[in-house]
């Protein structure tokens, strides 16, 4: 039963995220993204977006609900899947209560990966 509900999570977690990412796509920031379906190759690869970005380059994304074993959830994603580097935590409650201030937070975490993922 709790599996089932943390996927829900997940779920509500992903749009967020993909909301943002048709926003960015809107203005220019990246050019495009796949979202995994549940159980295909990327999602077993650790992967939830895989970011287009403007220089040619893939981002790939980790989405996690925020949670208060952050630690020990990026430690077991870090176990599971050693190359995805870029693990966005979501806070719903947070989003759900100023949605337009949590978008942009979250669009400053892509733009900070992006930038990381230059630096490389």
């Amino acid at each position: 039963m709790r599996r089932h509900r943390s996927r829900k999570i997940d779920n509500v977690a992903e749009s967020i995220l993909k909301e943002v990412l048709l926003e960015m796509i809107k203005d220019g920031k990246i050019c495009g993204f796949i979202h995994s379906q549940r159980q295909d190759d990327y999602d077993k690869k650790g992967i939830d977006f895989m970011l287009f970005l403007n220089n040619d380059l893939l981002l790939p994304i980790q989405v996690k609900t925020h949670s208060r074993n952050r630690k020990r959830c990026l430690e077991r994603h870090n176990r599971l899947h050693p190359l995805i580097k870029f693990v966005l935590f979501i806070k719903i409650g947070f989003y759900n209560r100023r949605p337009e201030t949590a978008s942009h937070y979250i669009e400053k975490e892509i733009e900070n990966f992006i930038k990381q993922s230059l630096s490389r």
